[in-house]
């Protein structure tokens, strides 16, 4: 399998160059898609300072919110967004019990989610995050800003 980020003129070359060498007698797949980048440092943060400030509030680890936002708010999201993830979701996580999908959402397994986000998924990511956490929990979360 090879994945390509074409940023310019060199890496469409490279890679019309690679498809014209691909051997003519098998059958392939061509796939593109529009880059975005993925979540910035800057969500991150906020990410891992809301779920600081929600264990000292709550009755949960930082971690354990962490694993329980990953499996309520982003799993939805790329369940939505990509074809290959919700597949693999589906078939590996899904049919688990609920404490499973939990355990598999933290560190050590630590399924990817919000890793594999670009920064428009992460914003709605947090934005969901941030309205559990203050409305339906009641929370105080340092203002996201800009982030959001």
């Amino acid at each position: 399998m090879r994945h390509e980020i074409i940023l310019n003129t060199q890496g469409l070359t490279r890679l019309m160059t690679w498809v014209n060498q691909a051997p003519k007698d098998r059958t392939w797949k061509v796939t593109l898609e529009e880059y975005s980048k993925t979540r910035s440092n800057e969500q991150n943060r906020l990410q891992r300072l809301w779920l600081k400030e929600a264990e000292k509030q709550g009755d949960m680890t930082a971690e354990e919110y962490r694993g329980y936002c990953k499996l309520h708010f982003g799993v939805p999201i790329m369940r939505r967004d990509s074809e290959e993830f919700q597949e693999v979701y589906d078939r590996l996580i899904r049919p688990r019990p609920y404490v499973e999908k939990l355990e598999l959402m933290m560190i050590p397994m630590d399924m990817p989610v919000t890793r594999i986000m670009t920064v428009k998924q992460k914003t709605e990511y947090l934005s969901s995050m941030c309205k559990h956490f203050v409305i339906e929990c009641g929370f105080k979360l340092t203002d996201p800003g800009e982030y959001l």
